[in-house]
């Protein structure tokens, strides 16, 4: 669909005074004006989705078959406290580059993780998913992403879909620090980075990555 509006803008712009110019206009803002109003009722549709499976988790019901409730048990979490994490995804704000600055000057000067440098990671996160179309998968496993590497990569990993990431760390008596990158996609150079540990080290290329990102917009 993206392809034929872009070829239509392409007759118009050739012959701008063509008597099926504004027809093809019309259309095309017709068009996507109707993307994205359905763009929207699909992430409306998920965050009432994810509030009433949160409510159903909360209240300790079955629900059979279900990604979220297959999550809570594999991993042991708490119910109430996963079912408000799963929550948190029906409202979130777009993130701005100040942000990410801010976070990833936390993640390098944190000695280790913690609750408030988790609840930015999650909102980032989330934002990020909320721009595309979620599903029930992209919902964060129980776990600290500031505290365990699992949850971290798989942050990184839904957030960076065509993007690569690698981390080295030493062994108790290597003095040096833990170093990683993160890329948007293969073949993509990245600067390197280091935290007090591997899992701030590994986010906080994820967030530069991000950043860079922003400002290549």
């Amino acid at each position: 669909m993206d392809e034929l509006l872009a070829k239509a803008k392409d007759v118009v712009a050739q012959a701008p005074d063509a008597p099926i110019a504004p027809l093809l206009l019309g259309l095309c803002d017709a068009v996507a004006r109707l993307q994205a109003d359905q763009s929207e009722m699909r992430k409306e549709a998920f965050r009432e989705g994810i509030r009433g499976a949160a409510k159903v988790i909360q209240n300790r019901q079955k629900m059979q078959g279900s990604i979220l409730s297959d999550i809570v048990a594999e991993n042991g979490g708490n119910a109430d406290v996963f079912a408000q994490e799963a929550a948190k995804v029906a409202n979130v704000a777009p993130v701005k580059i100040e942000d990410l600055r801010k976070l990833r000057q936390k993640l390098n000067t944190a000695l280790e993780g913690n609750d408030e440098i988790d609840d930015e990671l999650k909102r980032i996160y989330y934002s990020v998913v909320m721009d595309r179309n979620p599903s029930a998968a992209d919902i964060l496993p129980p776990g600290s992403p500031s505290r365990s590497l699992d949850v971290a990569t798989f942050l990184v990993e839904r957030v960076l879909w065509e993007g690569w990431w690698t981390l080295g760390n030493g062994g108790i008596n290597v003095p040096e620090k833990p170093l990683a990158k993160v890329g948007r996609y293969s073949g993509q150079d990245s600067r390197p980075q280091s935290a007090a540990n591997p899992v701030l080290t590994l986010l906080s290329a994820w967030v530069l990555t991000l950043i860079e990102t922003i400002k290549g917009k």
